[in-house]
């Protein structure tokens, strides 16, 4: 499972200096100083098998194997042997720390055997050899730990993928961080991240003598120095399970301790990886130390750099839509309306859409749904008032059986449409509405707004005929009391 981090894009104007050094410095040692080792370990595995060692070595260390009691892998290895496949022990028995350390302290090869001159002379060649590698002179040893190791382990990669990868995090998330830290300061806290792994590396695994390399110490350092930058504010992250990935968006700062659970489930149970999963958990607590550190003590205050706006999936999804029209998957289309406009109700252009689908079947469900929405759009929209009085008048026209207005509907109904210069329509839902519920409260008040249409609209004629009609029905209400006052 891998878990990243993801922002916006970085600003040119002030470029990742540091970030980009930063992989160009590994791209060169792993495709320019790293680019002989090949040859170096070929020459030193071909000065192995001329020398005596395989014949002294690789027979005791299968019998070492015989004596804790690793029958299996015993016979693996005498098996190789026999097929003249060597350079397989070689490989497990230069694995195992614990054989190498004995080997090289002449508890294996004894000193008073007759073959120790020549098989200590030629052990001393061959480690000579092996030395010449970059990874071998630079890789961090825990049971040698050197100062070269502790700083050129993170500028070496076993292999192509190994730096592709490491690299690729490094930009996603070092960038951010250097703006918010600071070029200088973003550099150091690397470096620091990097021996912090060594350190936990150090502590984790004291007895191993093969080297760790690798810059993931340092980037998983600069990936909790992103989360903690942002503490519990929310950001997106991209995950990848087996074959499936995705984006989410979640407090930043609860994503660490996920991270560091993952190192140490990952080191006690998954055995015989060649993942240093304690260098990346020293990454992690020294990078979130350092931020934490930084806020508490440092001058200079640290503020998270902006995310990108979360890109709305509106046009994508209309997209979709307009796609299954023009295939003229049309239920497709207006399901796929319906689930939208229920999750954007006030959406001017989702509604829109909805109406215009759904009114090619005016019977339906989803015609009178789509209606009732547009009339109930907020006004605050321009185009909101114009849309509601085209809608009125092609549902008055199209609707089947009839039309279908509730009484919260047509209270807002004849507000808008008066306030819009559409004052007979609005009368004429007044008459409706009185129909339906003769004593509502609100009838002599939506009288008196339809009558203040008519005259604003200079219709005269119907401006009296609407307070006489308000102070006819509704003689004791307060709207009738202003009618007499206007007329």
């Amino acid at each position: 499972m891998l878990i990243i981090p993801v922002s916006r894009r970085p600003d040119w104007r002030n470029p990742p200096v540091v970030t980009l050094l930063l992989i160009l410095l590994n791209v060169f040692v792993f495709f320019g100083l790293q680019s002989n080792d090949g040859k170096r370990t070929e020459q030193a595995y071909h000065y192995y098998a001329e020398s005596t060692l395989p014949a002294v070595e690789l027979p005791r260390y299968v019998k070492h194997l015989e004596s804790l009691g690793r029958s299996d892998a015993a016979s693996r290895a005498a098996d190789a042997l026999t097929k003249r496949r060597w350079p397989l022990v070689l490989q497990a028995m230069e694995s195992d720390d614990a054989f190498m350390s004995r080997l090289r302290g002449g508890k294996i090869v004894l000193p008073n055997e007759a073959a120790y001159p020549v098989w200590h002379r030629e052990r001393a060649e061959f480690d000579s050899l092996r030395q010449a590698s970059l990874i071998e002179r630079f890789g961090f040893r825990p049971a040698h730990p050197t100062f070269a190791g502790l700083i050129g382990h993170m500028f070496l990669h076993a292999n192509f993928d190994h730096l592709l990868g490491n690299m690729a995090i490094l930009f996603i998330v070092g960038y951010l961080v250097e703006e918010a830290l600071g070029k200088w300061r973003y550099l150091a806290f690397y470096l620091l991240c990097g021996i912090g792994a060594a350190a936990c590396d150090l502590i984790f695994n004291a007895g191993r003598i093969g080297p760790g390399i690798g810059a993931s110490g340092a980037i998983a350092g600069v990936m909790a120095m992103f989360v903690a930058l942002y503490g519990m504010r929310k950001i997106r992250f991209f995950y990848w399970v087996l074959v499936y990935f995705d984006f989410f968006r979640a407090p930043a700062i609860i994503i660490l301790p996920l991270w560091m659970a993952n190192e140490v489930y990952q080191y006690l149970f998954n055995h015989g990886s060649h993942v240093n999963y304690m260098a990346h958990l020293g990454g992690f607590v020294t990078g979130a130390a350092l931020i934490a550190a930084q806020r508490r003590f440092g001058k200079k205050r640290l503020a998270a750099p902006k995310q990108e706006a979360p890109a709305d999936p509106l046009p994508r999804k209309l997209a979709k839509i307009d796609a299954l029209l023009g295939a003229l998957r049309i239920d497709e289309a207006r399901r796929s309306l319906r689930h939208l406009a229920r999750a954007r109700p006030h959406d001017l252009l989702v509604v829109g859409r909805y109406y215009n689908v759904a009114r090619n079947t005016p019977a339906s469900e989803d015609y009178h749904h789509a209606a009732a929405l547009i009339f109930a759009l907020p006004d605050h929209h321009p185009a909101s008032a114009e849309l509601l009085h085209e809608t009125f008048v092609d549902y008055l026209k199209l609707a089947k059986p009839t039309v279908r207005f509730t009484v919260p509907q047509l209270l807002t109904l004849i507000r808008r449409l008066a306030r819009s210069g559409h004052a007979d329509d609005a009368e004429r839902l007044t008459r409706v509405l009185a129909g339906r519920a003769p004593q509502h409260e609100d009838l002599p008040d939506l009288l008196l707004i339809v009558a203040q249409a008519f005259r604003r609209g200079g219709n005269s004629t119907l401006y009296e005929a609407t307070l006489t009609r308000l102070k006819s029905e509704y003689p004791a209400s307060s709207a009738a009391r202003t009618a007499a006052l206007l007329a």
